[in-house]
C-alpha cells in the first residue's frame, strides 16, 4: 500500500502543479486537487478537484479533460512506473459539504445563544 500511497502524492504535486503554471483561463476560478486514488494494480487512477466559484465546474471540467493528454505525458515523464495509470478527473463535493455542515452549526450555535439570552431576561 505504501507505494500506491507514494505514487498518489507524486501525481497529485505534478498534476496541481500544471494546474497552477499551465492554465491560462481566468474564468476558471481556483482549481484544487482533493486527493488521488490509484488502483492497486497502477492501471487507473482517479484524481478528486474542487472548484470555487462552485459555478464554475464545467467549465473545469472541459479543461481537465482537455489536458488529460498533456498531463499524462508528464506525468510519463516525472514518475517511474512500469505502466502509467489511466486518468479520470471526479468532482469532490466535500469541501463543498463541510462548509455546509460548518453553516448549519453556526445557525444552530446562533439560535442557541439567542435562546438563552431570551430565557435570562
Amino acid at each position: 500500500m505504501y507505494r500506491v500511497d507514494k505514487l498518489n502524492r507524486q501525481i497529485q504535486r505534478i498534476i496541481s502543479k500544471v494546474i497552477q503554471e499551465e492554465v491560462d483561463n481566468p474564468n476558471l476560478g481556483m482549481v484544487s486537487i482533493v486527493r488521488v486514488k490509484t488502483s492497486s494494480d497502477l492501471r487507473y487512477c482517479k484524481v478528486f478537484f474542487s472548484v470555487f466559484p462552485e459555478e464554475n465546474l464545467e467549465l473545469a471540467e472541459e479543461v481537465l479533460g482537455s489536458m488529460k493528454n498533456f498531463i499524462k505525458k508528464l506525468l510519463s515523464k516525472n514518475l517511474r512506473i512500469k505502466f502509467l495509470p489511466d486518468i479520470e478527473f471526479v468532482s469532490d463535493s466535500s469541501i463543498k459539504y463541510s462548509v455546509n455542515i460548518y453553516e448549519k452549526i453556526e445557525k444552530l450555535r446562533d439560535e442557541f445563544k439567542e435562546d438563552n439570552r431570551d430565557n435570562k431576561e
